[in-house]
């Protein structure tokens, strides 16, 4: 495969000995020419995984990068002298910067298997994920309070997921809520690019900036916000019992106004079954003693529907698709447990900032190549009637050093040819008769269910 072997070269080339040779003095790594410290190594020790990413320390560092390098013969201490430096911190950065640039963002691979999303140029899905740190660095990364840790890290993430390509990964003092950074995908988007995100980064604003860039949405719907019938309506609907006034067989799918503005918007609702409303009644009870308030009966009457807002026309996406569409936003949770489980980028040790800032940005430049090299995999596992498990895949990697020997020793062709024999035989998903989240947007599966809403509807008369 040219295009893998093209991604696995720009990054060879980027950990090479020259490019980070001078990458490493402009950025104020090496500040003497004797210095044993090349800057590839340093750059591969934090780059490329390896199994024991949860016990990293400075020793294991040290000895992975006198491996790649045999004259760098850095002690601990040593090398904690140039990991708690800014010149480490903005040659990692350097180096993130520059696999984002011509690596991610050069890369376009348009997997053509979900054809219900074909109106589309992009579906764009953003989440955020926590990472605990080290107390001392509250000051800079400050955490949410609570029991929660003083020191918290939040990482942004924004990916394509009909070619499963990454747009925009960046991180913020864990204290910053998802609202604050809602505004930020205004910037990326493209006519017909639809942004699917959680309640966390809802906002009017928002919403109607998305319209004016010509790009759909899909979001849930925030149950304090006032819904009028029409333009010229002066008291807000019981919206309870709109829906349910308006429910055809389980679903509403209906033309409503939000806030003051009143602003337009397509809202799609659908019932949902009793074990689902008993466990919402159970966590809104729960969160609000924990609050010391009373849950208002308004919020309580909207609990036994799944309700979505969305600008897309009922041509573009039927209520059934609307709610498939949304229910893909589970992708990037997938994503960051992925990112947990296998690269362990919720586990940083040490306090200086300098050193969080080089060991963070090793893991985000695996995480962009892990995501460049996916979609091709996946393709190629569709080719074969298959679906490539990048769980499977990740593991793979960090789990069997072929990939660091390969960068290491000029090995990549090599690497391709045994990574693409492993994809049918054992970096796919295993075949089961419950489908897979991919599968699901495919067939246009929701949270609807017409046999439990007629179970449902059976109980209630």
């Amino acid at each position: 495969m040219q295009d893998l072997e093209n991604i696995l070269s720009k990054f060879q080339e980027i950990v090479s000995p020259k490019f980070s040779y001078n990458l490493a003095i402009q950025s104020g790594l090496i500040k003497r020419s004797s210095s044993q410290l090349k800057g590839h190594e340093f750059a591969q020790s934090l780059v490329v995984p390896n199994a024991f990413l949860d016990s990293e320390s400075l020793n294991s560092l040290a000895v992975r990068m006198r491996k790649i390098n045999p004259e760098c013969n850095l002690s601990a201490p040593a090398l904690a002298q140039r990991i708690n430096t800014d010149g480490a911190a903005l040659f990692m950065k350097r180096c993130f910067f520059k696999v984002l640039r011509e690596i991610v963002q050069n890369t376009a691979v348009n997997l053509e298997d979900l054809p219900n999303f074909k109106a589309f140029n992009r579906v764009l899905i953003e989440d955020s994920t926590m990472i605990e740190l080290n107390e001392n660095l509250s000051s800079m990364y400050k955490g949410r309070g609570g029991a929660a840790s003083k020191a918290a890290l939040k990482i942004n993430y924004i990916f394509d997921y009909l070619s499963e390509q990454t747009v925009e990964i960046d991180f913020v003092s864990g204290n910053i809520p998802d609202q604050n950074l809602a505004r930020r995908i205004i910037s990326l988007l493209d006519e017909n690019d639809l942004v699917i995100r959680d309640l966390g980064y809802y906002a009017l604003q928002i919403i109607k900036s998305i319209e004016g860039q010509k790009a759909f949405y899909v979001s849930r719907f925030k149950s304090n916000i006032d819904v009028y019938e029409s333009i010229d309506s002066t008291e807000p609907l019981e919206l309870a019992k709109y829906i349910d006034k308006h429910m055809y067989d389980g679903i509403a799918d209906i033309e409503v106004f939000l806030g003051k503005e009143k602003h337009r918007v397509r809202l799609v609702a659908c019932l949902m079954n009793e074990e689902a409303i008993n466990k919402r009644n159970r966590n809104a009870n729960r969160n609000a003693q924990r609050c010391g308030r009373m849950i208002s009966k308004k919020k309580l009457d909207l609990l036994k529907y799944s309700i979505f807002i969305t600008n897309i026309s009922a041509e573009a996406l039927s209520s059934e698709e609307i709610m498939a569409a949304y229910r893909i936003r589970w992708r990037a949770e997938l994503i960051f447990k992925q990112w947990k489980s296998c690269l362990k980028i919720h586990l940083f040790k040490g306090y200086r900032v300098e050193r969080l800032h080089c060991l963070l940005y090793g893991r985000l430049i695996m995480v962009l190549i892990l995501g460049s090299i996916n979609p091709l995999l996946m393709k190629y596992a569709f080719e074969r009637k298959r679906e490539l498990s990048c769980f499977k895949l990740m593991n793979y990697i960090i789990a069997d050093h072929a990939f660091a020997i390969s960068i290491q020793e000029n090995k990549i062709k090599q690497f391709i040819d045994r990574l693409l024999e492993e994809v049918p035989r054992r970096l796919c998903m295993d075949k089961r008769k419950r489908l897979s989240l991919r599968e699901n947007a495919r067939s246009g599966v929701s949270y609807y269910n017409s046999q439990e809403y007629r179970d449902l509807r059976k109980n209630v008369a």
